[in-house]
């Protein structure tokens, strides 16, 4: 066995390396050298003009202190309903399709933005004022949806009532409501 041919593959390799390197040495800038025979009699520290700050962004739409917005989301076996009111920093929402989907949604409604959650964690909505509408989406269980829900005046919207002076959401009355409108 021969030794003389690994020889010339590693100083050919190593031709190759040297020749690599010092044409990546010779393409590098140069630092500009001082000049010795310059002499500066005064010595000014230059600072650079501070650059302007960025322009803040506009400020987010608040939300009215009473507002309800609905939209519909097209599934696959229908149409989702969902049905969003804002009180205060307060919203409750209410997801239904008049079958399988039904889900009571509380959170906070701060700086044009809803937070929303149900009881049980399974279900939670985010959304954010874009225009006049809420534009978000939708979690229920595994699935989930955007949607788009404008405002509306009543007699659409949640209904509310007062007992001893808090307000409820007479729920009975919303699922009755989603059902015959599934039905129509």
């Amino acid at each position: 066995m021969t030794i003389r041919g690994p020889l010339v593959t590693l100083g050919a390799v190593a031709a190759l390396g040297v020749g690599i390197l010092l044409v990546n040495m010779s393409k590098e800038e140069k630092a500009p050298q001082a000049n010795p025979y310059s002499h500066s009699t005064t010595t000014a520290a230059v600072t650079p003009a501070p650059a302007p700050p960025a322009p803040s962004p506009p400020p987010r739409p608040a939300f009215p202190a009473k507002a309800d917005y609905v939209g519909k989301i097209p599934t696959a076996n229908g149409t989702i309903t969902v049905e969003i009111t804002v009180h205060g920093d307060k919203a409750v929402a209410y997801a239904c399709d008049g079958n399988t989907i039904e889900s009571w949604l509380r959170g906070s409604a701060a700086n044009g933005v809803v937070s929303l959650a149900s009881k049980d964690k399974t279900s939670r909505l985010e959304g954010r004022l874009e225009g006049n509408a809420v534009v978000g989406t939708l979690w229920i269980g595994k699935k989930k949806w955007d949607f788009k829900a404008d405002p509306t005046q009543p007699p659409a919207g949640l209904y509310v009532y007062d007992e001893a002076g808090a307000q409820q959401l007479d729920r009975r009355r919303e699922r009755r409501r989603h059902r015959r409108a599934a039905a129509a």
